[in-house]
C-alpha cells in the first residue's frame, strides 16, 4: 500500500518535469512559468526523500547486493543516455557546421547544463551512504540541509543540499514510516492514482527520454508552421509521455529494456520477460525521474535538438 502512494506521488512528480522541461522549449507561458518557477523549491527535495526512504531496505540487503543492484539500475541508464544525449548533439552540431564543443570529454562524463545529473547524483548517494551506521546517515541528513543552505547556489551546493534530503527520507522511513497510525494508512490507501502510480514505477524510462523526445517534438511542430505555445506546449508534453509509454511497454524485450537496466546475462528462457521483470524489481523503483531543482534562468535555450542545451537543469 504504501508503494502504491510512493510510486503515485514519483509519478505526479515525473508528470511535473515534463510539463517544466515542455514549457522552457516551448513557451513562453507567463502563468506556467510562474507555477514551475515555485515548484522549483519544493520539486527536489520531495524527490529525494521519496528516493531515500527506500535506502535501508537496499541496504538490508549487504554492501555489495544494494551498490551492485544501483550500478544495474542508476548508472548504467545514466551512461547509455547520456551516450545518447552527447552523440545526438554532436551530430547536430556537424550537421548545422557548427564546432564541437572544447569540452566534449569532460561532457561526456557529466553534464551539469544538461537534464541527466540526478542519476549521476542518486548513485553518489547512494556509494556515499553505504558505509554510514543508521545513527550518522540519520544526523547527516539535516545537518547537510542547513550546510546547503549555507553554500552559495552552484552545483556544490546542489549536491549537498540534494545529499540532506535524501537522507532526510532515509531518516523518515526508518523513524517514522513504521509508526504512521493505521488510520492514516488507510485513508492514504484510498487514493486511487491510476495512471500516475503506473509512470511512477517506470518513472525511469520517461525520464531518460523525455527531453529528447521533446526537443525534435517541437522542431518538427515549428517546422509544419505551429508556434503559438498554447498549441505547442501540450505537444511537448504529449509526445514524450507517449513514446515513454511505448519504451515501457516494449521492455519485455531484452534489447529495449537493456536501454533502462543492466542486461542479466545469466538467463535464457525467459529473457524476453526481462522488462517486466525489471517492472517489479525494487531497484527500478528507486530511480526517480526528476525536474530540475535550479531556479529557472531568464535565458531562453537554443532552438537545436539538444535535450542538453535545452534543459536549465
Amino acid at each position: 500500500m504504501r508503494q502504491q502512494w510512493v510510486d503515485g506521488v514519483r509519478g505526479l512528480a515525473m508528470l511535473a518535469v515534463v510539463v517544466f522541461h515542455a514549457e522552457l522549449v516551448a513557451g513562453p507561458l507567463g502563468w506556467l512559468a510562474a507555477a514551475n518557477q515555485d515548484l522549483a523549491h519544493v520539486r527536489m527535495p520531495l524527490l529525494m526523500v521519496l528516493s531515500g526512504l527506500l535506502l535501508s531496505r537496499s541496504l538490508a540487503k549487504g554492501p555489495r547486493r544494494h551498490l551492485a543492484g544501483k550500478a544495474r539500475a542508476v548508472l548504467w541508464p545514466y551512461v547509455v543516455w547520456a551516450s545518447i544525449d552527447l552523440l545526438q548533439v554532436c551530430v547536430h552540431l556537424l550537421a548545422t557546421g557548427e564546432p564541437l564543443p572544447r569540452d566534449l570529454l569532460r561532457l561526456a562524463v557529466y553534464n551539469p547544463s544538461g537534464y541527466l545529473w540526478f542519476l549521476g547524483f542518486l548513485f553518489c548517494y547512494h556509494l556515499l551512504a553505504t558505509p554510514l551506521a543508521p545513527w550518522l546517515r540519520g544526523v547527516a541528513g539535516p545537518a547537510l540541509v542547513v550546510l546547503g543552505g549555507t553554500v552559495e547556489a552552484t552545483d556544490p551546493h546542489r549536491f549537498v543540499t540534494l545529499a540532506g534530503w535524501f537522507l532526510v527520507g532515509d531518516l523518515l522511513g526508518r523513524v517514522v514510516g513504521p509508526r504512521v497510525p493505521a488510520g492514516l494508512r488507510a485513508l492514504v490507501g484510498r487514493v486511487r492514482w491510476g495512471p500516475l502510480a503506473a509512470i511512477g514505477r517506470q518513472s525511469v524510462v520517461y525520464y531518460a527520454c523525455h527531453l529528447i523526445v521533446m526537443v525534435y517534438a517541437v522542431r518538427l511542430v515549428h517546422r509544419l508552421g505551429m508556434s503559438e505555445p498554447r498549441l505547442v506546449v501540450p505537444v511537448a508534453v504529449v509526445v514524450p509521455l507517449g513514446v515513454g509509454a511505448l519504451l515501457v511497454w516494449l521492455r519485455r524485450h531484452r534489447w529495449v529494456d537493456a536501454l533502462f537496466v543492466w542486461p542479466r546475462v545469466d538467463s535464457t528462457a525467459g529473457a524476453e520477460q526481462s522488462g517486466a521483470d525489471a517492472h517489479r524489481d525494487q531497484e527500478g523503483r528507486e530511480c526517480l525521474a526528476t525536474p530540475s531543482g535550479r531556479p529557472r534562468s531568464t535565458r531562453r535555450p537554443r532552438s537545436t535538438p539538444s535535450a542538453a542545451s535545452s534543459s536549465p537543469s
